[in-house]
């Protein structure tokens, strides 16, 4: 039945072949509406960290602890030891250690001269000692008008053979009035202090009374795009190089000029190099045109972890790689069922599960396992572990509504069982997308406040 076709309390039909499975349907929607404003709630006000305290750890039991010490023995006499009556120093919260790079400019204030003689007996005082104050100040940023000069040589008799010096390096932008530093200033306050130009504007006018429109500005990142590019090029083929890689996505809203936000993503690649390498790729939508312009000309067979978003499928289908699935993104799916009443006990259990593969990996990587040594430690422990997993996804022992939370949460690890089990192939594959993850954390601040504009 149209849930539009009821206008009235009327409308509502009596029997109950109709009535039983409309009723359900809407307990089912308002279920899912529920869990969908928990997990806001959650989102908004709620701690951002998925530990959880383990009750069932051995630590965290009372029983029996004091059972454990040994027994007071009352026939025993009392001694006494005399302690000498002493001074403790407070504890200091202290200062933060200033670097020994600074420059350090000592500066003496001296008592005046009639103050150096003893007034009792007029003889000239002793320094016994100083008292020092370490203080902080900043110098405020200094502009150098730098004029390069390139004498210019030619025969007087003959019309060839002029002889003038390559321009110097201070400027990577031709016949551009901007100094390199000066550059790295306008680039640092937009895209890392997140400063709009009119702001840098007026910053540099206030300290040096030097007027850059912002369309100069402007002119001058998009000339420094142009060697940008190359080493941007230059990384993501560098990414694609490893034997995996790493890829997620954030959303972000998109603020132009005089209209309203939209809607943007910021796709995040990281490479497994000897030095990690991390691409950030903006994009309108989240469709699977990013995957597929970033990873092409990828050796097939690389691993891509991912955290199962449809989009890299496409890329993975075309261009032969092997998707994994973070592990971290699938126990998500029960911590969530878990904190909305889903099956708690369940979801805990499945959760523990889990919890061992990770003091696996912890033991493997506080003891600094090679990653043969580790592979073999995966084959012999985390394949059974694994093994347990399937076993009680399968049979969980009551009956999973595919719409419910922990429904959804078995049906995901189930669809994505094969990619889950693909960290066991050697010891070097990772278990989770947490590198990424904190990737995206660690930017977190202008990805939300991204502004695209000239403003």
């Amino acid at each position: 039945m149209n849930f539009n076709a009821i206008q009235s309390e009327k409308d509502i039909p009596s029997d109950a072949k109709i009535l039983q499975p409309l009723v359900w349907s809407l307990f089912l929607d308002n279920k899912e509406l529920r869990a969908q404003n928990a997990l806001l709630r959650k989102a908004v006000f709620g701690p951002k960290s998925e530990k959880a305290a383990d009750t069932n750890s051995e630590q965290t039991q009372l029983e029996g602890l004091f059972e454990q010490f040994p027994a007071e023995n009352k026939n025993s006499e009392e001694t006494f030891v005399v302690v000498k009556p002493h001074t403790r120093r407070r504890n200091h919260p202290g200062r933060n250690a200033i670097p020994e790079n600074i420059p350090v400019r000592r500066e003496v204030f001296d008592v005046p001269e009639e103050e150096k003689h003893c007034a009792c007996c007029g003889r000239d005082k002793v320094m016994i000692g100083e008292v020092t104050r370490d203080i902080i100040e900043r110098i405020p940023a200094q502009y150098e008008h730098i004029i390069e000069v390139r004498p210019k040589y030619a025969c007087p008799c003959c019309k060839d053979g002029v002889a003038v010096a390559e321009p110097s390096l201070r400027t990577p932008i031709a016949r551009g009035l901007a100094g390199l530093s000066l550059l790295l200033f306008v680039i640092m306050s937009k895209y890392r202090y997140h400063l709009p130009l009119y702001r840098i504007q007026r910053q540099i006018y206030h300290e040096s009374r030097i007027w850059f429109t912002r369309s100069t500005m402007v002119g001058w990142i998009r000339e420094l795009c142009v060697p940008l590019e190359r080493i941007y090029r230059a990384m993501i083929e560098e990414i694609k190089g490893g034997r995996y890689i790493h890829g997620d996505e954030s959303f972000l809203r998109r603020i132009g000029n005089g209209e309203k936000s939209r809607s943007a993503y910021m796709w995040v690649y990281r490479g497994t190099t000897k030095v990690p390498v991390v691409v950030f790729d903006y994009r309108e939508n989240r469709s699977g045109d990013g995957p597929r312009s970033i990873l092409k000309e990828c050796k097939p067979g690389t691993y891509l972890m991912i955290d199962g978003y449809e989009g890299y499928n496409d890329a993975i289908r075309k261009y032969g790689l092997i998707a994994m699935i973070c592990m971290v993104h699938l126990r998500r799916q029960f911590i969530e069922a878990r904190d909305l009443g889903d099956h708690v006990e369940y979801a805990k259990k499945i959760i523990k599960i889990i919890g061992r593969l990770y003091r696996v990996e912890g033991f493997a990587t506080r003891w600094k396992f090679t990653d043969e040594k580790r592979h073999a430690l995966r084959q012999r422990i985390s394949r059974t572990i694994m093994a347990t997993l399937k076993e009680n996804l399968i049979n969980s022992g009551f009956i999973v509504l595919p719409q419910s939370r922990i429904g959804k949460a078995i049906g995901y690890a189930l669809r994505h069982w094969d990619q889950a089990l693909r960290f066991l192939d050697a010891g070097d594959l990772p278990i989770d997308n947490n590198p990424t993850k904190n990737m995206k954390n660690m930017p977190k601040t202008w990805i939300n406040k991204l502004q695209l504009s000239r403003k």
